[in-house]
Order: C-alpha cells, then sequence, then structure tokens
C-alpha cells in the first residue's frame, strides 16, 4: 500500500491495511486474520531477536524458580518480580521492546501466582507467547480508538466485534511461533500458515 494510503494515523503502516481491510469489511474473518499475520509477523522480526532471547530468560528463571521451591505456591512472588526486572534492565534490548518484553513476563507471573491459564508448561514459550501478544496489542489494538472516526466511518462497535473475530487464528498462529523459536527457528525463518481458500465477497453480485 503507497505511503500517502495512511487510514489511520495513530497506527504503524505496516498495520494500515489490515485495519483498512477489517473496516472495508469485504473479506471473511480467516482472510483478515491472514493479512494481520503478515504485519504482526514482520513488525516481530524487525524488532528482532534481542527480546525474544530476553523472554526466554525471563521463562527460564521462573521455571528454576519454581523448581528450587518445589511448588509455584511457595515462590516468592515479589522477588521472582524484582528478578525479572533486574533481567530486563541488563539486557541489551531497546526500552520500547524491552517493557513489552516485561510486561509479558510479569502477566505469567501473575497468572501463575493466581491460577490464570497458561497456555503451556514451558514458561519460555509461554513469555515470548505473551510477548508477542504484547506486540500485537500494543501496535495494533491499543491504538485503534485513538481516532475520532475509523476509515469509510464504520462504527466502532462493528469493528471491534471484527477484530474479536480475526484473534483466535492470530492466537493459534503466535502460539505456533513462539513455540518455533523456542525450538530454535531463526525469525527470518517463521511463516504464516496456509492460506484458506477463501473469495472476496462481490459487492456487486446479483446472489438472487
Amino acid at each position: 500500500m503507497p505511503d500517502a494510503d495512511i487510514v489511520h494515523d495513530k497506527l504503524p503502516w505496516l498495520y494500515q491495511r489490515p485495519y483498512r481491510d477489517l473496516c472495508e469489511g469485504k473479506d471473511r474473518s480467516q482472510e483478515c486474520a491472514w493479512t494481520m499475520m503478515k504485519a504482526l509477523l514482520k513488525d516481530i522480526q524487525k524488532k528482532g531477536a534481542p527480546p525474544i532471547v530476553l523472554a526466554n530468560q525471563m521463562g527460564e528463571l521462573l521455571d528454576r524458580a519454581i523448581k528450587n521451591v518445589g511448588d509455584r505456591s511457595s515462590l516468592n512472588w515479589t522477588v521472582a518480580s524484582k528478578q525479572l526486572d533486574t533481567l530486563a534492565r541488563e539486557a541489551n534490548v531497546v526500552h520500547y521492546s524491552k517493557e513489552l518484553v516485561l510486561r509479558a513476563g510479569k502477566s505469567v507471573i501473575h497468572d501463575l501466582r493466581y491460577g490464570g491459564k497458561l497456555k503451556t508448561s514451558n514458561l519460555s514459550q509461554t513469555v515470548t507467547y505473551r510477548y508477542m501478544e504484547e506486540v500485537y496489542r500494543s501496535s495494533f489494538k491499543e491504538r485503534i480508538p485513538l481516532t475520532s472516526e475509523h476509515y469509510l466511518g464504520v462504527d466502532r462497535g462493528v469493528l471491534e466485534g471484527r477484530i474479536e473475530e480475526i484473534e483466535p487464528d492470530l492466537s493459534k498462529t503466535m502460539e505456533k511461533w513462539a513455540h518455533q523459536v523456542n525450538k530454535g527457528t531463526d525469525l527470518e525463518n517463521l511463516r504464516r500458515p496456509r492460506r484458506s481458500n477463501i473469495n472476496k465477497v462481490d459487492l456487486d453480485e446479483d446472489l438472487l
């Protein structure tokens, strides 16, 4: 999409097309999710490997801490949280990305402490997945309300509903990416899932 086609001035350029497609509503949710995956993957790749390395380190730290006490209910959560702060402070990661990883790590601590549902018992993979979620939220979802009027005048509630519809597919793909990088796959080798055979709805087609 040309630079001139900025349809939401609070969104990074990578996310302009997914946003536009969601506003237009011509594509099924799976197709919109596939387009969003492209933007998100490029965003994650642009931020590079250091945040992924830091996420892995946070997961390993939490895993060791739990094993040392034998039961996560016995873990000193304040100490664990401060240890994540120290890891982040000492990591060679740009500040913005570092904050996203730290939010991801502390969300895992919260769920471990209060019995929240985790996607996997592999905490490095879990923190990495949460980091990818934070990238999506901070770059796209949290910026969506930052405009007085949406593209084509689409209703806010309608747009929010369309965004919710793509998130299950997006979540599954982020889980796969987190698993792959946790197993040593380079970020540049991550791929979207096979594209579904989805045809666009022709608004001019006579359906009668």
